[in-house]
């Protein structure tokens, strides 16, 4: 709890930016934009949505500055993960969450495959 307290205080002082290069973001861009348009959001739930996703960055942007052991990186992450779903399932409907959580999983898939190759 203590190392989840103190990584949570270091959100502030990292961003995207400092972890990803201008390519990455404008990938990443692109892909919150795509995600945005399959899902359908109304134009009120856009920056909503995309301030969800930003934090969630900004977590995993903080996470990689710290030495933390794979363990406690890894219950950092499901934390994040599990923080970001619950804001956003709040802000969607039921067909939209569905979407969201096929993504999800279709993501979760690549970043599997990705660790294997590497």
């Amino acid at each position: 709890m203590l190392i989840a307290v103190l990584f949570v205080g270091m959100i502030p002082s990292v961003s995207a930016q400092d972890v990803l290069s201008a390519e990455q973001q404008e990938q990443v861009a692109e892909n919150v934009n795509n995600f945005i348009y399959d899902l359908n959001l109304s134009e009120r739930d856009k920056p909503a949505f995309k301030e969800i996703i930003s934090d969630f960055f900004v977590g995993l942007a903080a996470l990689r500055a710290t030495r933390f052991s794979k363990k406690t990186n890894k219950k950092i992450i499901k934390a994040l993960v599990k923080g970001r779903d619950s804001r956003v399932k709040g802000l969607l409907n039921k067909e939209q969450y569905k979407v969201y959580k096929a993504r999800a999983k279709e993501r979760k898939a690549n970043i599997k495959k990705f660790m294997k190759q590497r």
